[in-house]
């Protein structure tokens, strides 16, 4: 396997403080507004559990197979990218993501998704507790990020299926 880095997210160390969304907004507008957020925060209504919403650039990928106008592909980062000039808005990429890393902004006329920062990524970076991590993906390490993607997905569903 050649040397990848992927977002790796641990819901167990995550407090919930928001500092992830904070430098996301700011890191790509200049300005706080968290519903320009390319990472969110869920939590349960007692504020016990927290999950992190983002694009971990999965081998699966299942938004590229799920829009119909062939808008989104790969980079050499493993980046999701959306080409504005096909994407509809229809919401089929967001609809198929099982870590809810796609979202539409609130105004309708954006796909909001992780773009590492470039290669840097601010959630990380600044992550007080480690829950979020930017790190090398190996051979040795594959099936840890496999399992800590499943607990993304598990947290999140236990918060979903709370806040019903």
């Amino acid at each position: 396997m050649e040397m990848v880095k992927k977002l790796v997210y641990y819901p167990e160390k995550c407090s919930g403080c928001r500092i992830c969304m904070l430098e996301c907004v700011l890191n790509h507008n200049g300005a706080i507004n968290y519903s320009r957020s390319r990472i969110r925060i869920r939590e349960d209504k007692e504020k016990v559990l927290q999950v992190a919403e983002v694009c971990v650039q999965c081998e699966e990928s299942p938004c590229i197979d799920a829009c119909p106008e062939n808008a989104l592909s790969k980079d050499g980062l493993g980046r999701i990218v959306i080409d504005k000039e096909k994407c509809i808005l229809c919401g089929s990429c967001a609809n198929s993501c099982p870590y809810h890393g796609i979202t539409l902004d609130k105004e309708g006329k954006e796909l909001l998704i992780c773009d590492l920062c470039g290669g840097d990524p601010a959630c990380a970076k600044w992550c007080p507790t480690g829950a979020m991590t930017y790190q090398e993906v190996t051979d040795e390490n594959l099936e840890e990020v496999k399992t800590q993607r499943g607990k993304m997905v598990e947290a999140w569903k236990s918060i979903y299926s709370i806040l019903k």
